[in-house]
């Protein structure tokens, strides 16, 4: 079997320095072959962009955080490299693209500049041949006339124009992977549509692998290829989207998708919602597994952390000590005593 591009090995998080450290992703593994997408789903405070940033390694030398574990990209584990090596790699081999475009650009500088720097490092072109690379970049995420638009600066943008513009930085350097933090979440649905459909022709023309995160169920249906849901800083399932839309193996993924509202369900009837909120982790995670306190069907053996173990399938893991199947049998009849 190929190596696969990414591989992110029990990776922990640890903010702060003991006694009171707090850890934001704890035992954390997934992988991502090329080409392929897999979007991160979870509610806020889940450790999503945190696991972003660890693997781009933008916390790696901020002396708040503590990483351990392994990022294996293409058969380097990025914690072992030193910054300069580190930085032949961010931007180039491995892009972002950040949710708030215009607290991502620099207003001080036109876009063509700031497209024209991440040239600079990544490149060998001339200035010439950079600023023709720019105009590229511009048309190829869409902006109607690159041309009269270069050298505007980002409060000339709309907000959708102006993810585009991020878009265009990210690719600057040819990623192999590509990284997009919520990249639609301050966008009109119209404009969301825009940015997925651009990014998936990306995709397809790049061949590059991609990590979507969002908190928007409808968007992983649409173009995922495989999921990872986080919950307090945890992965508690995974798999191929499909099998895990079809048969969610942990209850949090079950309430996640029965909170979607549906066109076709015909009765009115009230969404479905998680009761109870996710655990602050500053003040201390809580004892057996992390979503017991918020679970219909908690019951004694969930006062012990359940493991990431296979459901049926060794591609579509769940951390519960109850399957889809037994937790099915149970509706009706209450939760577990």
């Amino acid at each position: 079997m190929a190596e696969r591009l990414l591989n992110v090995r029990n990776l922990d998080v640890v903010l702060g320095r003991e006694p009171g450290a707090t850890t934001l992703v704890r035992d954390l593994s997934f992988s991502l072959d090329a080409g392929e997408l897999l979007c991160i789903v979870g509610e806020s405070g889940c450790g999503k962009t945190i696991t972003a940033r660890s693997v781009i390694g933008l916390n790696r030398t901020d002396p708040r955080f503590r990483l351990t574990g392994a990022i294996d990209f293409d058969g380097r584990n990025l914690l072992d490299l030193d910054e300069r090596a580190m930085r032949q790699i961010r931007g180039a081999r491995i892009a972002m693209i950040f949710q708030d475009p215009m607290s991502s650009l620099n207003p001080l500088h036109r876009i063509s500049a700031q497209i024209d720097e991440a040239l600079a490092i990544h490149t060998d072109l001339g200035k010439a041949a950079r600023r023709a690379r720019v105009l590229e970049l511009l048309a190829a995420v869409g902006i109607p006339k690159p041309e009269t638009r270069i050298d505007a600066y980002p409060h000339q943008f709309s907000g959708g124009m102006r993810q585009r513009a991020m878009i265009a930085l990210a690719l600057a350097g040819d990623p192999d992977l590509l990284i997009a933090d919520e990249p639609t979440t301050a966008l009109d649905v119209t404009t969301q549509k825009q940015i997925l459909l651009l990014l998936a022709r990306l995709r397809a023309e790049t061949g590059m692998a991609v990590i979507f995160i969002t908190h928007d169920l409808g968007v992983v249906a649409e173009i995922a290829d495989r999921v990872l849901v986080m919950y307090a800083g945890q992965c508690v399932e995974s798999g191929p989207v499909a099998d895990v839309f079809r048969n969610p193996q942990h209850p949090y993924t079950a309430g996640l998708l029965a909170s979607i509202p549906a066109a076709n369900r015909g009765k009115v009837r009230r969404l479905a919602s998680i009761k109870g909120a996710p655990p602050v982790l500053s003040e201390g995670r809580p004892v057996g597994c992390a979503f017991r306190p918020r679970c219909d069907y908690a019951f004694d053996r969930c006062a012990d952390e359940p493991q990431l173990t296979a459901t049926g399938s060794p591609d579509h893991p769940a951390r519960c000590w109850l399957s889809g199947a037994a937790r099915h049998s149970l509706a009706g009849q209450g939760a577990p005593a």
